[in-house]
């Protein structure tokens, strides 16, 4: 009897590397996890890797690999994304020879999927000891009232609560007064898991707001919505808690998900004038540095990842050219993966959420009740 086979499609943004994946349907629902280990969030610009665990039989066709940009991530792991858009989209597992007996297999990121609902069940987080403060997860409870495990590090070891953190908040460093010194402001560092993108950032000064102006974005006002009276004024949204920190939010686009090949990329709205190439701050920010490419995903916006490792790093709209998104999962803030010290997080919308329900609904609807009890919690946590 012919095995019963059910096909599922993967894209990256540019469609370059698209490719049915072809299954037997006993298969699904495939098993989905989000890593939340440092190498992951580094190497994808995410705050973890989402992924599908593919039957152990399972081989991509070699023309489909010649499509994409192999990465070594460890001895066991390669990582493949495209060239082209930055795409993350498969993962390798090789065997492992020691002990433990490991088999190989195949991994699917997830945002390159075509549909999730009814192909990926998320049962659980791993490795979240690396964020420090919970990461993502915090943002991520259930899926269709289904409880997503939380584990220190593999599954089957340490389990820890929600809202859990190892490292305290500082909330001091938040509170320096505003300097336009170069010499007295502290910087975050942010890079690239290969370190071929690396950067600084110094927090909101006189320059974070001296000429920038732009559009709301939609994590705060909807793009769908009528547009405020006070548009044309051009408030400075991105900076936050009295100016001391940047603006972070989450999208769930079809743009952001191909791009990364994740289901969700969280944003902090950084001015160019706070960004330098150098610990110091001496060297101005750039568009064109170290392993940085660039892919022109629209009439207005470019992306940008590095090309080398894939991560994807920042946002670019042609109408705030002083302005960009960078992503969060290339910050290094010694307090945890959110970078609390030094981001305030809006909570109340999932950017483009229109985008993503369709697709993926229990997943959207986890998130963004997720993300209302992490306002929640922000609020105890104040004594508001």
């Amino acid at each position: 009897m012919a095995t019963s086979t059910r096909t599922i499609k993967a894209t990256c943004l540019c469609t370059a590397a698209a490719h049915d994946i072809s299954l037997p349907a006993s298969a699904f629902p495939l098993q989905g996890l989000f890593c939340h280990c440092d190498s992951d969030r580094h190497s994808t610009g995410c705050m973890s890797l989402g992924i599908a665990v593919l039957p152990p039989e399972y081989e991509p066709p070699s023309a489909w690999l010649t499509k994409l940009q192999p990465t070594v991530f460890s001895q066991r792991l390669k990582h493949y994304f495209c060239p082209i858009c930055g795409t993350m989209m498969l993962v390798h597992l090789a065997h492992d020879n020691g002990e433990s007996g490991g088999g190989a297999h195949w991994d699917v990121c997830t945002g390159a999927l075509e549909q999730l609902d009814g192909v990926v069940e998320f049962d659980c987080h791993e490795f979240l000891s690396d964020t420090r403060d919970g990461g993502f997860s915090d943002f991520l409870q259930c899926v269709n009232g289904k409880t997503i495990s939380r584990w220190a590090g593999e599954p089957g070891g340490e389990q820890l609560p929600q809202y859990w953190r190892s490292a305290p908040l500082s909330t001091t460093t938040a509170k320096k007064p505003i300097s336009s010194s170069a010499s007295e402001e502290e910087r975050l560092h942010a890079h690239c898991r290969c370190r071929g993108v690396e950067f600084w950032i110094s927090r909101p000064n006189s320059q974070s707001s001296k000429g920038i102006t732009s559009p709301w974005p939609d994590v705060l006002r909807p793009y769908h919505s009528p547009s405020p009276p006070d548009d044309d004024e051009s408030p400075t949204w991105w900076l936050r808690a009295d100016k001391t920190k940047y603006l972070a939010g989450t999208c769930a686009c079809d743009s952001c998900r191909l791009a990364t090949g994740q289901e969700h990329i969280t944003w902090a709205f950084v001015p160019t004038p706070n960004i330098s190439l150098d610990a110091a701050g001496s060297i101005p920010f750039s568009r064109t540095f170290g392993t940085l490419k660039s892919y022109r995903s629209s009439e207005r916006v470019t992306r940008h990842f590095c090309g080398s490792c894939g991560a994807t790093v920042f946002w670019d709209g042609d109408e705030r050219p002083l302005l960009v998104d960078v992503a969060v999962g290339v910050l290094d803030a010694g307090e945890g993966a959110r970078a609390e010290g030094w981001l305030e997080w809006w909570t109340g919308r999932l950017s483009f959420r229109e985008d993503a329900v369709g697709r993926a609904g229990g997943l959207t609807e986890g998130v963004e009740e997720g993300m209302r009890g992490y306002g929640r919690h922000l609020a105890g946590r104040a004594g508001v």
